[in-house]
């Protein structure tokens, strides 16, 4: 099992595009073979938190190959300031 958040700082005063752009990816990751949980999370401060869970690797890297995963990732230049992300730890 992988499972991992992302934590995404949208750039100043681009909150709700990337809202906007983060909709579609969680929903089409969430039907994905493989995903476990995919949530997003936000606040009013463009701060966004996608925690991902994946029964393997290879789901997981077949996820990076999806088309909306990369369309996210086309569109995220523009709108995110800084991604941060944190695996999980086991304690």
């Amino acid at each position: 099992m992988i499972e991992f958040s992302v934590i995404i700082f949208s750039k100043p005063h681009h909150q709700n595009e990337l809202s906007e752009a983060l909709t579609p990816l969680v929903k089409a990751s969430r039907a994905e073979k493989g995903a476990v949980m995919y949530d997003l999370h936000s606040c009013e401060e463009g701060v966004f938190v996608i925690t991902e869970k994946w029964e393997s690797q290879e789901a997981l890297d077949a996820h990076e190959m999806t088309a909306h995963f990369r369309a996210f990732q086309e569109k995220a230049g523009a709108l995110v300031e800084k991604v941060l992300k944190l695996p999980l730890l086991q304690v």
